[in-house]
């Protein structure tokens, strides 16, 4: 198979049947599908809308209308008035009116229409009065208590206006025409009359909390002011001050930088002349020190020409002659007075370094003093910019409080308002709902969507392989056959099927339309390579309970029936069963048997019932079923069998649990994937088809099990009837039996094995 097919993605069927048919014939066709999906949801959606209709109250709405401006006429000339009405800014004119429609639909507007009206004890606005349902007055008593009336109130304001229109419609609804009326300009009125009554309750409270403020902010401002005076009073920042204590700063500055070079030559001096110190070598010293000083200088040139005099001398006298011990002498004494006087003068140099580091510190002394006292002058002067900022803030908060006190005396008793009742409500004449016609029809029309949507959505969300067109179109491999629903008391096919071996309907009933299926996809397989037919097959499925177990024993009796010579092998390494199906002990060895010791795989085949078939049970249950199957000897073993038998069935694990399957199918000539018709998702599918193509096996086809008889032939049945012109379609049916007694063992796994 080519790239392209093995990677086919997994399509809805309705995706796939629209690349063929046009929207309207699908859409038909699906209709058709799922027609029964269709009339039941129109019937019950239409029924519900029936009722609704029907259950509709009449209802009548009055409407009355108001206007907010944006801001109030204003009085005083200032540019904002204390509790001003309206937004003064014109990007806040959206939000002002979003506010309002709010505020006419709050709570606090529905108190005040419920204290005016007093319906809080309105039996009628309760719907106490209801002569279906009589209540004595205890229990009317009981319900007023108990009820939310401002929340009645509240929720049944209808609001109808523009975002950027000062315009607004106020509407209630209500079963009494003159009660809406009544409820509609009762709103309007109380909405008007809290406008003015929450300006004054503003203005109110602004006055007294301006009069608290007037008294501390004039406490505030004397205050500070007499904290100016007192600070100017004992502190002295003057610029001639600051001046006096730069230039001391500047002076005693250069001083210390004067005295620091002389204490660093000193103590330079001090350090080249201690070395030489008490050293007969100050002659050969070339301490600056020493070849600076004149008397050093002196002694060094005397020292030279007594040296060379002595020479000149030691050429004509031996050693020990008195001219040459003058000259000794005189050397000697050269030396020491040079001596002494190198002490001299470190003792000079050290005086000198300890007299500059005494004024050092005298300096840093005076110099720290001096900023110390210039910080003082800056802290005083910065302390004084502080508080003279804080006397001119005080003084201003002041004189504007004071100002904005003497405009709220005045606006406390204006009474100007920018809520204005435009119309009052009128007693409307005809009820605004239930429309009964269009109700009617808009409930029909939701009823037939209601009842496509559903047939639709019940087809889109069938993603489970029902026939022959999704194996080969969706999956992208062959369809080699289905295997139909075990009926073990079907009489027309012979005699009832013992229950515990239903696996083996085939060989009871040969005739039966079991065995037609499992010849045709034997014969599918042999037709695969006709010149090499199949010999070694593994059988599996992507889940538990979809027939796999029954598939395999299905086709190894027909092709054991066909050759003569086929093994049924148990591969299925966690929770064999074939053993039990053909009534044999599971405690006498088998394929594990074999791959554990080094007795022949013959020692371990049993023969069955079945003419021409054969058995090889999985044996003791290993302790690690993966291992045993990458072994070699395992291959080895499935080698064997190829030689001994004309064909091998492997009856194996569902590949979505464990691993084996992977692994043996790159030991068999291919594999054969078993999906239960109506029941195996396509996504789940393609994971084993996937899983396999990973490994490079080799699929032969697909099986569907479980599938049902129709009239018109096994496996399909004509859709719209046989007719001239008219295409036929056919499908593998999935409703299947589901009796207690046929549940776990009929056409399917042992429910044992699932885990």
């Amino acid at each position: 198979m080519s790239a392209p097919e093995q990677n086919k993605p997994i399509l809805p069927r309705s995706s796939l049947n629209s690349q063929s048919d046009d929207p309207t014939r699908s859409a038909l066709r699906i209709l058709s599908e799922r027609r029964w999906w269709f009339f039941v949801t129109v019937i019950v959606v239409f029924s519900v809308a029936i009722v609704f209709v029907r259950k509709q109250k009449v209802i009548f709405r009055a409407t009355g209308t108001l206007t907010v401006d944006q801001n109030a006429p204003r009085v005083l000339g200032s540019d904002s008035e204390v509790g001003a009405l309206g937004v003064q800014s014109f990007m806040a004119v959206r939000a002002y009116y979003q506010a309002q429609r709010q505020i006419l639909q709050s709570r606090d507007l529905a108190a005040i229409v419920v204290n005016r009206l007093g319906l809080a004890r309105d039996e009628r606005f309760l719907g106490l009065n209801n002569p279906t349902r009589p209540l004595s007055r205890a229990q009317k008593d009981v319900v007023i208590a108990s009820a939310d009336v401002v929340g009645m109130m509240a929720a049944r304001v209808m609001i109808e206006a523009t975002d950027d229109s000062g315009v607004v419609k106020v509407s209630i609804e209500d079963e009494d025409p003159e009660v809406a009326r009544e409820l509609v300009n009762a709103t309007l009125k109380a909405y008007r009359d809290r406008n003015i009554d929450v300006k004054r309750r503003i203005v109110k409270e602004a006055s007294s909390d301006l009069n608290t403020i007037f008294k501390r902010l004039e406490s505030e401002k004397t205050d500070s002011q007499n904290a100016l005076y007192n600070y100017d009073r004992d502190h002295d920042f003057s610029d001639t001050r600051r001046t006096v204590v730069a230039d001391r700063i500047l002076a005693l500055s250069r001083a210390l930088r004067d005295v620091r070079m002389a204490k660093l030559k000193a103590a330079q001096e001090v350090s080249s002349l201690k070395k030489f110190r008490g050293s007969r070598d100050v002659f050969a010293a070339s301490a600056p020190g020493l070849m600076r000083d004149g008397l050093v200088g002196e002694l060094k040139r005397r020292f030279l020409e007594l040296s060379t005099k002595r020479k000149d001398v030691a050429t004509v006298y031996l050693e020990g002659h008195p001219r040459i011990i003058a000259i000794d002498q005189q050397i000697e004494q050269l030396v020491v007075l040079a001596s002494r006087h190198t002490a001299a003068m470190h003792d000079s140099a050290v005086q000198l370094a300890t007299a500059a580091a005494s004024e050092e510190r005298d300096l840093e002394a005076q110099l720290s003093a001096a900023r110390t006292e210039d910080d003082e002058i800056r802290r005083a002067k910065i302390e004084h910019d502080r508080l003279v900022t804080s006397a001119d803030e005080d003084k201003l908060f002041y004189d504007k409080v004071a100002k904005r006190l003497t405009e709220t005396d005045i606006a406390r008793d204006i009474g100007v308002n920018n809520i204005n009742i435009l119309d009052l409500a009128v007693t409307p004449k005809a009820p605004v709902r239930p429309n009964v016609q269009l109700s009617l029809a808009v409930g029909f029309l939701l009823a037939l969507v209601a009842g496509c949507a559903v047939a639709a959505g019940v087809s889109v969300l069938d993603n489970t392989i029902k026939d022959r067109e999704d194996v080969e179109q969706i999956l992208g491999v062959p369809f080699l056959g289905s295997v139909p629903f075990f009926e073990q008391a079907n009489a027309e096919e012979g005699l009832p099927v013992p229950v515990d071996r239903a696996d083996l309907y085939a060989h009871y009933r040969p005739h039966s339309r079991v065995a037609e299926a499992a010849r045709s996809m034997r014969t599918n397989l042999l037709f695969m390579r006709p010149d090499r037919p199949p010999r070694t097959i593994l059988v599996t499925s992507a889940a538990p309970r979809e027939g796999k177990t029954a598939t395999s024993t299905t086709l190894a009796i027909t092709l054991g029936a066909s050759t003569g010579k086929a093994l049924l092998v148990d591969t299925d390494l966690r929770k064999p069963r074939l053993h039990k199906l053909f009534g044999l002990p599971g405690g006498e060895g088998g394929l594990t048997s074999h791959v554990l010791t080094n007795q022949p795989i013959e020692n371990f085949i049993r023969k069955t019932d079945v003419p021409g078939l054969d058995l090889l049970p999985c044996g003791p249950l290993p302790p690690n079923p993966a291992e045993l199957v990458h072994s070699e000897r395992f291959r080895l073993a499935v080698k064997r069998l190829e030689e001994l038998y004309d064909a091998v069935i492997f009856d194996s694990s569902p590949i979505q649990l464990v691993t084996e399957p992977l692994v043996m199918a790159s030991m068999v000539d291919g594999v054969v994937i078993v999906a239960q018709a109506e029941v195996t998702r396509r996504d789940s599918a393609k994971v084993v088809i996937d899983g396999l193509r990973s490994v490079n096996a080799n699929i032969f086809g697909m099986v569907l099990s479980r599938t049902r008889w129709r009239s018109g032939g096994y496996g399909y049945y004509y859709a719209n009837g046989y007719r001239r012109g008219g295409p036929y379609t056919y499908r593998y049916s999935y409703r299947y039996q589901r009796s207690a007694n046929l549940d776990s063992d009929i056409g399917g796994d042992d429910p044992s094995k699932d885990s």
